[in-house]
């Protein structure tokens, strides 16, 4: 088992046991504005891009039928709810603070710092960064704890450490990704990323436009990493086809996935099922996947707990790690919903 990375989780207060989180800096500037989707093409496939042109489209319609509306209507005297909403959030990794720093300017020595897109789209909540994801960034953009965590895939290679991040030129998926802030940082490390969630238009739009962002960001820190040209943003839903991962991948579609993430995708146990599926038939043979989650109370914490032995009576290897202790990821969110479990799953 790993020890705990946590000594406390910083800047936050307790209220009966209900942690009420740091609020974001929240700074409007002009980089807010949308990325035309001709900038997105380079990072989903021709079907994609089609459905998603498609999308805009529709979305354009609905939205001068809507300043129709307004306009032939009184004036709205509150004014615009969204017009301080910040669509850009800024975040790097953390030695010191198991919640990650806000801010790129913020970022530690050695940290990896990312920018990612909330999708409007409540679908799968994931309109919401979760404690688990930053936790699991965490973890990976560290080269001595992502060599712990990953430790089945790195005992099959050789074991000089060289200068080059572990995650360099590894494939990783990730699964129901949201935001996709796992999925960043292994980009900031070097991997060859493929970042999925269900087959929503404004999710799929934010996970391109998160990856052209990114891949401006990194390329200015380090211009000659071409492995940041080799990520893809990808509709998928849990137990369909794979096809179109492992072509985002590589355009044979026969390789898998050495590491695959899935945050906090635990709390539907309805969905268990489909979710292992989809991890045994796009894992490599040597590679990990990696399931950190919290207790939410949405439905009964052993249902949600039963995915380990589900995990085992499909054949896979389960450790679970040392639970971390972080902020909840909104004010009022019970303290549970901060501590991390995760469950990985290896091959026998």
């Amino acid at each position: 088992r790993l020890s705990s990375i946590n000594d406390g989780v910083k800047g936050h207060q307790f209220q009966d046991n209900v942690m009420v989180p740091v609020s974001e800096e929240k700074i409007i500037t002009d980089e807010d504005a949308p990325l035309a989707l001709s900038d997105l093409k380079r990072w989903v496939s021709k079907g994609t891009y089609t459905w998603l042109e498609k999308a805009d489209q529709e979305a354009e319609v609905l939205k001068q039928e809507l300043d129709d509306t307004a306009a032939a209507s009184s004036a709205n005297l509150f004014g615009d709810d969204d017009e301080d909403e910040v669509r850009v959030h800024k975040w790097s990794t953390s030695l010191l603070n198991p919640d990650g720093a806000t801010g790129l300017d913020a970022a530690e020595d050695g940290a990896v710092s990312i920018v990612y897109l909330l999708s409007s789209s409540l679908a799968g909540f994931g309109d919401i960064v979760w404690s688990s994801s930053r936790h699991i960034s965490n973890l990976l953009a560290n080269p001595e704890t992502c060599r712990t965590v990953l430790s089945h895939y790195f005992s099959t290679e050789e074991s000089n450490h060289s200068i080059k991040h572990p995650l360099s030129g590894v494939s990783f998926l990730e699964l129901g990704a949201g935001a996709g802030v796992p999925s960043w940082s292994a980009m900031g490390c070097g991997a060859r990323v493929v970042c999925t969630d269900q087959p929503n238009s404004d999710r799929i739009r934010c996970i391109a436009e998160c990856v052209e962002r990114n891949f401006r960001n990194m390329t200015k820190q380090t211009p000659t990493n071409a492995i940041y040209d080799k990520c893809q943003a990808c509709p998928y839903g849990w137990g369909t086809k794979i096809d179109e991962v492992t072509k985002a991948l590589n355009k044979s579609g026969d390789e898998r996935f050495d590491v695959i993430v899935a945050a906090d995708c635990m709390y539907m146990p309805w969905l268990h099922t489909e979710l292992l599926d989809s991890i045994d038939l796009l894992l490599s043979d040597r590679g990990v996947a990696l399931m950190p989650f919290a207790l939410h109370g949405n439905t009964d914490d052993g249902d949600v707990l039963r995915i380990i032995d589900r995990a085992k009576e499909k054949g896979f290897e389960v450790d679970e790690l040392a639970e971390a202790q972080l902020t909840p990821p909104s004010e009022g969110m019970a303290l549970k919903q901060g501590l991390v479990k995760t469950v990985r799953l290896t091959r026998k």
